[in-house]
């Protein structure tokens, strides 16, 4: 039998969700790099300003996945297939 449109799409909408998670650190990342990178030359800082907001992208990058795997955890609190109980 094939599955109805309804699971299937929701399938692919998460496949997508969680596809997107592995893409939001190193654009982050290389984001404030090229952002400093930037800064540097104009402000003739050479790489202080390229590595800090390198690093500050990064821990923006993982603060932003966290938040978001976070919030997808409470949205399917209720939904778990599992057996054990439900803490709240």
């Amino acid at each position: 039998m094939f599955p109805r449109r309804g699971k299937q799409v929701n399938l692919w909408a998460q496949v997508a969700f969680y596809s997107s998670l592995g893409f939001i650190l190193p654009v982050a990342t290389v984001g404030g790099y090229l952002l400093g990178w930037g800064l540097d030359e104009w402000l003739h800082t050479a790489p202080a300003l390229a590595v800090l907001l390198g690093a500050m992208g990064a821990a923006a990058g993982i603060y932003e996945v966290l938040k978001i795997v976070m919030r997808a955890e409470r949205r399917a609190g209720g939904n778990n297939s599992n057996n054990r109980p439900n803490p709240s």
